[in-house]
């Protein structure tokens, strides 16, 4: 990847971001999929899970707000490092409560969706600040290849703990790892620049642009809520589906590495190849065959197919990502105007994300309560993986940048 030719060189304040990012995804990446298991065989209900998750979406949405308002008035250096100390407690809070976690998953779901918000607003104000329209593509590019090399490792590692030990200890020491690698994150941010906004935090004006029929703002929040329809269901569903197919944290912890080796090496091509005249082309084939690899669970629903769904959507989905990402934050920093209020921007962008995933959890738990086995489940996941379609239905009304033609 050409780091230092031109302007698409990433300078020591990215990098830094890129470490803070890579050591959020290595401790998510060590126990986030475990803890919907670990709920999973205190209780075994899908609702539990899909009640926790909801919880921890809406929160997320809340702490969007309220990070915004603290990043305008304060830092957003600040803002990240509570994100990052908020996930630490969550982590706390799981070893602290043991087998009583699925007694209190609101209270978890709460932490882990405000330390997430926290989190992403800042990462994304920070992400847009540093990058450049000309580098975004490549920040976008290692940012992957960091959270893939995570999350070949740690997966890997977690299950292989959990299976060597007794499973509760197990369980506890990957949640211990989380804990320290948070708290590693929290030290790291302190070398950051401070970056502090002036003026009002003025959300509301930004919000009804993205509802605004025919701005670039509006297109832009459609593809958002398109692409959080997605990751809603997604981001817990397919391991834990894994993991109840199999049930083995090894296969589960395999099923995570092999996925995100496949998506390595798509970020990789990505961050090196991506240009934004092919925005548009790589969005479409991105979505439909990320949809595509589910089809074989229509047949059956077992550890192979799944692996099969997995490893394609590993290597489908940075296509439509990686431009999507990057298409959002062109429109954010399109003029002086826009980039003033880049602090609203990211917000709304976030809670149009979460107001697709918590739609989809929804409908997830709508569907639990009258098919609730996992073989019922296939047809909604189909379905949901081809939601990012509907994102480049949206998104392909944006110009492209520098004025070239589709």
């Amino acid at each position: 990847m050409e780091l230092n030719e031109g302007r698409r060189r990433l300078d020591r304040e990215a990098w830094l971001l890129l470490l803070i990012s890579g050591l959020f995804a290595a401790a998510t990446a060590l126990s986030n999929t475990f803890v919907n298991v670990y709920l999973w065989k205190i209780n075994g209900r899908f609702a539990l899970i899909g009640w926790f998750n909801l919880v921890s979406y809406v929160a997320m949405a809340a702490a969007f707000v309220a990070a915004g308002r603290l990043a305008k008035r304060v830092d957003r250096v600040v803002v990240v490092r509570l994100g990052v100390a908020l996930q630490a407690v969550f982590y706390l809070s799981v070893l602290i409560l043991g087998r009583e976690s699925a007694g209190h998953v609101t209270l978890l779901g709460a932490f882990m969706g405000i330390g997430a918000g926290f989190f992403w607003l800042a990462f994304n104000l920070l992400y847009f600040e540093i990058t450049e329209r000309d580098n975004r593509d490549v920040f976008n590019g290692v940012n992957g290849l960091l959270i893939s090399a995570a999350g070949i490792v740690a997966p890997m590692l977690s299950g292989w703990i959990i299976k060597r030990l007794d499973q509760l200890t197990g369980y506890r020491i990957i949640f211990s790892l989380s804990l320290g690698t948070f708290l590693l994150a929290v030290l790291i941010s302190f070398f950051l620049k401070r970056r502090r906004a002036a003026g009002r935090f003025r959300l509301a004006d930004i919000l009804r642009l993205g509802v605004r029929r025919g701005s670039r703002w509006h297109w832009v929040s459609l593809a958002m809520i398109a692409q959080g329809a997605r990751e809603g269901v997604f981001a817990f569903l397919i391991g834990l589906l894994v993991y109840i197919a199999a049930k083995d944290e090894w296969v589960l912890g395999t099923f995570l590495a092999v996925s995100s080796l496949v998506s390595l090496v798509t970020y990789y091509l990505a961050g090196r190849l991506m240009r934004p005249g092919w925005r548009d082309e790589c969005i479409l084939v991105g979505a439909l065959m990320a949809g595509v690899a589910g089809l074989p669970i229509l047949w059956e629903l077992n550890t192979w197919t799944l692996f099969i769904l997995g490893v394609g959507a590993a290597l489908f989905s940075p296509l439509y990502l990686v431009p999507l990402t990057s298409t959002a934050f062109d429109v954010i920093g399109e003029s002086q105007k826009t980039a003033r209020f880049r602090v609203e921007f990211v917000v709304c962008r976030e809670l149009f994300l979460s107001a697709g995933r918590v739609l989809s959890l929804l409908l997830f738990l709508w569907w639990v309560e009258r098919a609730p086995s996992p073989e019922q489940l296939r047809w909604l996941v189909l379905a949901v993986g081809f939601a990012p379609v509907f994102a480049w239905l949206a998104i392909r009304h944006v110009p492209l940048p520098e004025g070239k033609g589709r």
